[in-house]
């Protein structure tokens, strides 16, 4: 295994650099940090680099405070991601994690930058869903789960799944990530869909299939977003369904990494 590490990315390979011919950045749940995919390049294609995200406020940034704007998180990896784009890649994201994928895209195609082969959106509502982001949390759309005290924002996150039981257990451990949580949930809560633009990148979307928080309906709002290509696969599973049957989902991924480096053989065979 080969393991760079810089202040925003976390590269793991299986291959010599030199055999890389795809990256796929991963971007963290809210409250979560680069162990969400923990040895999932183990699963993927050897010619696959994976990037993972590394947002401060949380792992070995926990000292630094979390963003809770989405506008100025992207503006700043924007800048981050620049330098790593010499590479045909794949952004991926779970939950916040999809919603920063997309809105980096924005800002990739507004400053005229290389875009993703793909954008790969896991578990999150469409922009156009996302005044009832809060709703899917806590039943009324005016009480706001990052304003809640300790104990009850806790506690519904827990409800949500995806926190390891240890983790469950460890109270302090949970107390000692609230602040980052809050934050990212606050960024989700108040996220503003009025800018949302549609974006020349295909759209794969993934879902759990009891998921209440991004239903059906709300994944398929994201056709609306995409002028390429728009796929929804539902698992089984609720919102972290990935985490149920890592080896299905894996598996799926792989092959769709596969399916966008064997088009980027055909593009240069052709060119």
């Amino acid at each position: 295994m080969r393991q760079e590490v810089k202040p925003w990315f976390f590269f793991k390979r299986t291959a010599d650099k030199s055999a890389i011919t795809l990256r796929l950045f991963m971007l963290p749940p809210a409250g979560g940090d680069v162990s969400t995919y923990l040895h999932w390049e183990e699963e993927l294609p050897g010619d696959v680099e994976l990037a993972l995200v590394r947002l401060p406020g949380r792992g070995a940034r926990l000292a630094e405070p979390a963003f809770d704007r989405a506008e100025a998180l992207t503006e700043v990896l924007a800048d981050e991601i620049a330098a790593y784009t010499d590479l045909p890649y794949v952004l991926f994201g779970h939950s916040m994690g999809g919603l920063l994928a997309y809105e980096l895209v924005q800002k990739l195609h507004q400053r005229g930058m290389r875009l993703p082969e793909m954008v790969i959106i896991s578990s999150m509502k469409a922009p156009c869903y996302m005044d009832k982001f809060t709703e899917s949390l806590t039943a009324d759309a005016g009480d706001k789960l990052y304003l809640k005290s300790n104990d009850d924002f806790i506690d519904t996150i827990i409800g949500l799944g995806g926190i390891p039981d240890a983790l469950i257990q460890n109270r302090e451990f949970l107390q000692l990530i609230l602040p980052t949580f809050r934050q990212d949930m606050k960024l989700c809560e108040t996220y503003n869909p009025d800018d949302a633009q549609t974006v020349p990148v295909s759209f794969e979307i993934y879902g759990g299939n009891r998921d209440s928080i991004a239903t059906r309906e709300e994944l398929e709002g994201w056709r609306a977003y995409t002028e390429g290509n728009f796929t929804l696969t539902l698992f089984q599973g609720g919102h972290f369904y990935f985490a149920d049957h890592p080896q299905v989902v894996l598996f799926h991924l792989r092959n769709k990494l596969i399916d966008i480096s064997r088009a980027q053989l055909t593009g240069r065979a052709h060119s």
